[in-house]
């Protein structure tokens, strides 16, 4: 069989304020010719496909046609596992009858761990769980950590002969790269497992982390479909194909529609190849290495770089880094922020006690005229 391997969609998800349900959209119609050009025969989607525990109309209409598409235009069975970000009993409702149109989805972790059988191929399904779930269910065990929750439920999970086994989960594998968007990755370790635990499957389709990645000779991170985060500028994103005739593994490219990138140098170059950037619609941050992030320059470079969505440039006292500027902040700068910008970005400086009591006194009197000239 060729099953398809995909996660962490986050549906809904924003960028800085920018929503990215157009580059979202233009994924899932990329999915859907991956589908029908390498004759896929089952699609497999280890957790989070939503942001949002409760998500928009926008992302659940999305959500919704790319399984009809699959599901009942392409008859194919699509096997979907909660993550973290899912609401997993709203992901799970009507899942009798859901299974029925080939769209099997596990919630909510069960004492018995859902299979489900493809040809000579079982899919087992493990939802994303916490230590105290896996207690509730095995009173009888004392599971100190969450390790130890794992290899409980994994090791109850029967392996039938005559099937290849192939686990669906969503966690995070010790020793497995994280990206700066692995928002819900713990830190220290608390929820880590180990890649041993899952040594009796002959693959394991993991969700969680960003980066498509092996966390282990039998474990595949297929990585999200789509740059949620300006370190992954760069780098190209995938699912990931397996062929069980023989485990073999491939990964597929996703072009996206609108790209990451970070721009780095000099305000005067960077206005000057903007120009002629044949890429100007893409998502930018850009870096300037020799002035301030002023709003006057933010406002400059948004003329060439539409979704320009973050400025970083040299800071007054360098010793103290970098300031960045967010596009958004824009709209929600008050007239004494405003005036605090222009102190630091023309003259290097702050306004003293006196200069800021003259400046709210102005204010307020400009106000009280426009008030009576309205009137």
């Amino acid at each position: 069989m060729k099953l398809l391997h995909t996660s962490d969609w986050h549906l809904g998800l924003s960028l800085h304020q920018a929503p990215l349900a157009e580059e979202q959209q233009d994924f899932i119609d990329q999915l859907l010719a991956i589908v029908d050009r390498e004759g896929i025969e089952a699609v497999l989607i280890a957790g989070d496909v939503f942001d949002h525990a409760v998500s928009s109309a926008q992302a659940i209409a999305q959500y919704s046609r790319a399984m009809e598409a699959l599901c009942l235009e392409r008859g194919l069975p699509v096997l979907l596992i909660a993550g973290n970000h899912d609401g997993a009993a709203r992901l799970a409702s009507c899942g009798a009858l859901l299974g029925r149109a080939g769209l099997h989805i596990a919630g909510r972790l069960t004492r018995e761990v859902e299979c489900v059988p493809l040809q000579d191929v079982m899919i087992h399904m493990l939802p994303y769980f916490n230590t105290d779930e896996a207690r509730y269910l095995y009173p009888e065990d004392k599971l100190e950590d969450y390790g130890a929750a794992m290899r409980r439920v994994v090791e109850g999970i029967p392996l039938e002969a005559g099937y290849r086994h192939i686990l669906l989960a969503h966690c995070f594998v010790g020793g497995a790269a994280l990206s700066e968007s692995d928002r819900a990755a713990s830190v220290g370790g608390a929820n880590q497992v180990g890649a041993a635990v899952f040594q009796r499957f002959d693959y394991v389709a993991l969700g969680h982390l960003h980066r498509a990645q092996w966390a282990g000779p039998n474990l595949r991170y297929s990585g999200s479909p789509l740059k949620y985060s300006f370190a992954e500028a760069g780098h190209t994103k995938s699912v990931t194909l397996i062929d069980t005739q023989d485990m073999a593994v491939r990964e597929l490219p996703i072009m996206p529609k609108r790209d990451l990138r970070v721009v780095r140098g000099a305000f005067e170059e960077i206005m000057t190849g903007a120009k002629e950037d044949a890429q100007a619609q893409d998502y930018l941050r850009i870096e300037l290495t020799d002035s301030f992030a002023s709003l006057e320059k933010l406002q400059w470079l948004r003329e060439y770089y539409p979704n320009l969505l973050n400025l970083v440039g040299r800071s007054l006292e360098m010793e103290k880094g970098q300031d960045s500027l967010e596009v958004a902040q824009l709209e929600r700068l008050s007239d004494s922020d405003v005036l605090l910008h222009f102190y630091r970005d023309i003259l290097q400086s702050q306004p003293d006690e006196q200069e800021l009591r003259w400046f709210t006194e102005a204010l307020a009197r400009l106000e009280r005229e426009e008030g009576g000239g309205a009137s």
